[in-house]
């Protein structure tokens, strides 16, 4: 999931198609694979950077940082923890904020989920707390 969703975010603000294999096979060459484990968090600013866009960490005590990271076009990486979308660990993309402030994601492992409207609050609550390399959010941009 996490590989997918920096694909996700790749693709969609540099205009370069990534597709998840190839984002997969970027990521175990550039020593971001763990085994039995997934991906390191470190994926997730390390490849924005390989790809040239801007990485910014969003604390899930910051609501208004990421509601305005999302307003200004920004895609959100969330490392989520047990809840409503996964009973682990899981890496999903924030895309979007709607007019009445609910959350759109992109869930790799979820098309529904990815049809819904979510609470900000939810999201926020169940956001890897402890996550290290900046996460459990990370906001990613155009340009580094």
């Amino acid at each position: 999931c996490g590989p997918t969703s920096m694909a996700i975010v790749v693709s969609s603000l540099t205009g370069q198609t990534i597709d998840p294999p190839t984002m997969a096979e970027w990521a175990y060459e550039n020593g971001y694979w763990c085994s039995g484990n997934g991906s390191y968090h470190t994926l997730i600013p390390g490849a924005a950077k390989h790809f040239g866009l801007s990485c910014e960490s969003i604390s899930p005590d910051e609501p208004q940082k990421l509601v305005n990271a999302l307003s200004s076009g920004k895609l959100v990486v969330a490392l989520m923890a047990k809840g409503h979308f996964t009973t682990s660990g899981h890496y999903m993309v924030l895309r979007g904020v709607t007019k009445s402030g609910k959350i759109l994601v992109a869930d790799p492992a979820s098309i529904s989920r990815s049809k819904q409207e979510w609470d900000l609050f939810i999201i926020l609550n169940e956001a890897r707390r402890g996550a290290s390399a900046g996460g459990p959010l990370w906001a990613i941009g155009k340009g580094s």
